[in-house]
């Protein structure tokens, strides 16, 4: 018999609801590590036949998130919050499947069939692609404010499950079932990034779009445009079970998957610590933009001074361009003076009256009376008496 049982951690705590069968092993665990900036938790569940040995297991939220866009992928090394585990490249989802069946099982698996998965989301997958729609607009609302508009290209919510046949280590010949509820959406920016530095590259980068947009193509993963693609599972369930009880486990399986759900104070914490890591992005990038704008601002500046420095030296330079060239001239001056005076066979005084007066080299002493005219005398000077009563006094060069 099958009954909604509840799915506890073992210090008690109820994460978890789900039909199992009685009388076998149920339980579940909280990994409390950001593993997507969606994904703050998930929960793993598991019921066990031990007589058996069938085990199913159920796995809550895993998404990551594949840059297209190499300049996107390039700018995250400048932003210290990264979740690093969850950027992968995207693969398809049936291979995103096999990789948790074969990661869970421990064995080789051979695909032999597929189904929808009738899970909560499988039955009301409508009402949870919405929601996910929902989600990401009002996300790309906030980037539209913080300057970068954001569109959604393809995008995909589908339950599904395979069935798998392989062998265990023990040589007992198993079957397996995993089946997940996958979600995935592409997105990118409307406009360059290239804009906010240069027009120009905001006018190719729109370019680059429309060239995208006339390759594009509607399978999920290979949209155009693109920059980024979010995709990973809301659910991940698997059953392994001996080939001999297939019967049994998948109606265990199937019951186990219609009902899984996590518990719903767990929701609305796992609802909360999502939007509390978008408000502290929000403010991150907000940081950022300042930032920005202060480093703009102080280059500016830095170009302000650096032109205030270059004209100052070139005014410096000028100066002391002219003022080399005004001694330079002085000293021709001096030296044109001195020669014309060699040739001509004088010397050149100046008079009281700032007056050059030329008297000839021969004079040892030149004087000057008190109305400005200048005598040359040749020999002993005259003494101070002399000079008083005739009013002179002497000049020198």
């Amino acid at each position: 018999m099958t009954n909604i049982q509840e799915l506890k951690d073992p210090q008690g705590r109820t994460l978890a609801y789900a039909a199992a069968p009685q009388g076998w092993l149920t339980g579940a665990a909280l990994v409390d590590k950001l593993q997507h900036e969606s994904v703050p938790f998930f929960i793993t569940a598991h019921l066990i036949d031990t007589q058996r040995n069938i085990m199913i297991f159920g796995l809550t939220d895993e998404m990551f998130t594949t840059y297209v866009n190499k300049m996107m992928k390039m700018t995250l090394k400048s932003i210290p919050t990264v979740i690093w585990d969850s950027i992968r490249d995207f693969i398809e989802p049936e291979a995103y499947l096999n990789q948790f069946a074969q990661a869970m099982a421990q064995m080789n698996l051979t695909p032999t069939a597929q189904a929808d998965l009738p899970s909560v989301i499988g039955r009301n997958i409508q009402q949870y692609y919405q929601q996910m729609m929902q989600t990401y607009q009002q996300a790309f609302d906030i980037e539209a404010q913080l300057g970068t508009p954001t569109q959604a290209n393809n995008s995909l919510m589908k339950s599904f499950m395979v069935r798998y046949e392989g062998v265990a280590k023990s040589g007992v010949n198993s079957v397996v079932i995993a089946g997940m509820d996958y979600k995935g959406i592409e997105y990118y920016a409307s406009t360059s990034m290239l804009s906010a530095i240069s027009p120009l590259g905001g006018l190719l980068g729109g370019l680059m779009k429309q060239k995208q947009a006339e390759k594009s193509s509607t399978q999920f993963g290979h949209g155009r445009p693109c920059d980024a693609i979010d995709w990973g599972s809301a659910n991940k369930f698997i059953v392994i079970t001996p080939a001999q009880y297939e019967k049994e486990a998948t109606e265990a399986f199937l019951a186990f998957v219609s009902t899984f759900h996590m518990a719903e104070d767990l929701r609305r914490i796992y609802a909360q610590k999502v939007v509390e890591r978008k408000q502290m992005n929000i403010q991150q990038t907000l940081q950022f933009q300042q930032m920005a704008q202060q480093s703009m601002r102080n280059l500016q500046a830095s170009q302000a001074r650096l032109q205030q420095t270059l004209a100052a030296n070139s005014a410096a330079m000028h100066n002391m361009i002219m003022d080399s060239w005004n001694q330079k001239m002085a000293s021709d001056s001096r030296i044109s003076a001195a020669r014309s005076e060699a040739i001509m066979g004088v010397n050149t005084y100046t008079n009281s009256y700032g007056q050059n007066v030329s008297v000839d080299v021969t004079a040892d002493h030149v004087y000057e009376n008190r109305y400005g005219d200048v005598y040359g005398v040749s020999g002993n000077a005259l003494d101070s008496e002399l000079l008083n009563d005739l009013n002179w006094k002497e000049l020198k060069r």
